[in-house]
């Protein structure tokens, strides 16, 4: 699915947090959104996910005004997992909710698709460990087999094994299932792994843009210094 941008514009009371924004999201390939805190990029994930409404402008998927929410996926930063409820009751939670129960096999295919399997069907997520409740909660994502899949700083609270795990089972996945990719992260390595495209966000504006595998590269004064902030954050 192709998501487009055009003068999107939102605020919330006096404060303008996005300003005429254009952008093109491809269809099937994977689109980082950088910037720091506060620059928006929750604000335009929220927007196109259709949470929210748009002051101005417009966003259209494949040329269409409105879209399906069943058509998107979303890894959520912590994971966002129910302790209540079992490792599948959390991969199927939009079935389970409106009473369906025939959900195994594709609660087991989803374990299968991030390197799990159905030994932890019916396990709490205090039973398992940190990188297997991210691992879970990406099979949630990708239940419904949507176009979209929106990654809220995917590698947040990783070791670098499990971060890199989990870069390389995002790619496999995008790439297989021929999915459209949004990525809000501050994870540079990250960004680089599993990125085809990125925006970099400031202060409500795209300020830079381009293909991922040249962002090291940018001539943008204040991309260069938010990659040298998050390489010293990282560091120390």
């Amino acid at each position: 699915m192709e998501i487009r941008i055009e003068k999107l514009s939102k605020k919330f009371g006096d404060n303008h947090v996005l300003k005429d924004i254009n952008l093109v999201i491809e269809k099937n390939k994977s689109t980082i959104i950088l910037g720091k805190s506060g620059c928006g990029k929750s604000v335009l994930l929220k927007l196109i996910y259709q949470l929210i409404k748009n002051d101005e402008g417009s966003i259209l998927y494949d040329k269409k005004s409105f879209v399906d929410i069943d058509k998107f996926g979303m890894l959520f930063q912590y994971g966002a997992l129910f302790d209540s409820l079992t490792i599948a009751e959390n991969i199927a939670f939009i079935d389970f909710i409106d009473g369906k129960n025939k959900y195994r096999n594709k609660v087991i295919n989803s374990l299968k698709e991030v390197g799990l399997t159905a030994d932890i069907y019916n396990k709490y997520p205090s039973e398992i460990s940190g990188g297997m409740k991210k691992r879970v909660a990406l099979a949630r994502a990708i239940y419904k087999n949507p176009k979209v899949i929106f990654l809220d700083e995917p590698t947040t609270g990783l070791d670098p094994i499990n971060s890199d795990m989990i870069n390389e089972l995002i790619i496999r996945i995008i790439r297989k299932k021929k999915m459209t990719a949004v990525t809000i992260t501050h994870d540079i390595q990250s960004a680089l792994k599993t990125g085809d495209n990125y925006f970099f966000l400031n202060n409500g504006v795209v300020e830079d843009s381009g293909k991922c595998q040249t962002m090291l590269k940018s001539k943008n004064k204040l991309l260069d210094e938010f990659l040298l902030g998050v390489k010293k954050l990282q560091k120390g």
